[in-house]
């Protein structure tokens, strides 16, 4: 190895072990050229692009910040209206329907003549006319086609970019960053003196991420080009399914004797009071994903309302004994039940619902044989549940309540029932060491 190369491999190894001791020398130049492109930058003494001499505009977010003139600063901005100008005190013009720059002959302000754009770099008061030709479509059709998400279908006053509504759908599974701290940073980006006020648009915005990921969901699982239309996306068919799981016909050859691991559990932090109703706040995909379709399920829970559930023989579970005599008024749901993939760890199509008081059997009945529609092929099923020493025991003289199309064929088939070892030790000895149980080992 030559000295050169030494010294290279030295020079390389220094950059990246100090990236920090080397950049403090260059710290003053760094912060000088921040302050100086504040000012006119490079643009000072020199003519506009068009060669006019009036210079006093300036795009924030084109690549080169240079002044330029007025007539020149629109041109070039003809297809680019959020980008940031500065001096630019009279707002911008948004026409719809028409190429920019051509005129539209019978253009429509918006209603009221107020309309908000919810961006990336803020919050947008714009003035914006809908095309009023003939050959255009609705309003709403105009604003879809310009990438503009309106909250509503009629007489929309706030639209949201489809850039920052898939900018939060994955910023909301990365940083699990709420849609409250979301809206109001995007308030303060647009002006963050507190001078002016903000534009209250937030629980717009709440309702307009809520259509947007029901609509990815829909786009994502091909239903969109279904010729019944979305309307006929069957249950849990917006699912993502388990790779590693079980399915016959997918990814088993036929003849072959696989099980699967159901782990069910609640979560009673996932309370949801009792503010609103189905009328004024429907479900856009009951039953197409992880929830099950709600329409049926309280149905059936309101016609087996007056059953009683059995206490505990085994140790005093509080959950399980005092089901029917705990509070619930106030609230839609005291928590949530699921049936999850218990070996791979993945939600499982309608094994996801609401629980109107503890771990009633019943809720948890219907989660089940509903998770089990899906896999109605599979010969061993194994269940893990901490109270599944009481849930099992009369769980087949409870099927007969389920709906029809939930009742399962059991010829042929093999049931097992697990309590984890973590709850084992809740557990009298005779609660797991009965003939119809079997110690799990997860």
């Amino acid at each position: 190895m030559t000295l050169e190369n030494t010294r290279s491999k030295s020079s390389v190894s220094s950059v990246s072990d100090d990236p920090i001791t080397l950049w403090l020398p260059e710290c003053k130049t760094y912060l000088d050229e921040l302050i100086f492109l504040e000012g006119c930058s490079k643009s000072a003494g020199q003519l506009c692009s068009c060669g006019a001499l009036s210079i006093s505009f300036r795009c924030q977010d084109c690549l080169l910040p240079l002044l330029s003139c007025c007539a020149y600063i629109l041109q070039s901005h003809l297809n680019m209206p959020f980008h940031r100008i500065e001096e630019w005190n009279n707002g911008f013009h948004i026409q719809l329907g028409h190429r920019p720059g051509e005129k539209c002959c019978h253009p429509k302000s918006a209603f009221d003549d107020d309309f908000i754009i919810i961006k990336i770099h803020g919050i947008h008061e714009v003035s914006l006319d809908f095309c009023g030709c003939k050959h255009e479509a609705s309003h709403y059709k105009q604003l879809l086609q310009a990438h503009l998400f309106p909250a509503i279908a009629t007489d929309p006053r706030t639209t949201a970019t489809f850039g920052i509504l898939k900018f939060f759908h994955l910023l909301s599974f990365e940083s699990k960053v709420s849609a409250y701290e979301f809206y109001h940073s995007l308030a303060h980006q647009h002006d963050n003196t507190g001078i002016t006020p903000i534009r209250d648009r937030y629980s717009i915005f709440l309702r307009i991420i809520y259509k947007w990921r029901n609509l990815r969901s829909l786009k994502c699982a091909g239903c969109g080009h279904d010729p019944a239309s979305a309307s006929a996306t069957q249950e849990g068919e917006l699912v993502l399914l388990c790779l590693a799981c079980p399915h016959p016909g997918k990814n088993l050859p036929d003849g072959w004797l696989y099980g699967i691991f159901l782990a069910i559990d609640v979560n009673f932090h996932l309370k949801r009071q009792a503010i609103s109703s189905d009328n004024k706040d429907p479900g856009l995909s009951n039953g197409w994903s992880y929830f099950i379709d709600e329409k049926c399920y309280k149905e059936y829970i309101a016609n087996n309302s007056a059953v009683t559930q059995e206490r505990s023989a085994c140790t005093s579970h509080n959950t399980v004994n005092m089901a029917d005599a705990k509070l619930s008024q106030g609230f839609a749901a005291t928590g949530i039940g699921t049936v999850d993939c218990a070996r791979h760890d993945m939600k499982l199509a309608n094994g996801v619902g609401d629980l109107q008081k503890d771990k009633r059997y019943l809720n948890m009945d219907y989660l089940v044989f509903s998770v089990l529609f899906t896999f109605t092929s599979l010969k061993v099923i194994n269940f893990s549940y901490d109270i599944t020493c009481q849930w099992h025991k009369k769980l087949w003289g409870r099927v007969p309540c389920l709906p029809p199309c939930l009742q399962p064929d059991l010829t042929g088939k093999i049931f097992c029932f697990f309590v984890p070892k973590f709850h084992l030790a809740a557990h009298i000895e005779d609660g797991w060491r009965s003939p119809q149980m079997w110690l799990g080992e997860h």
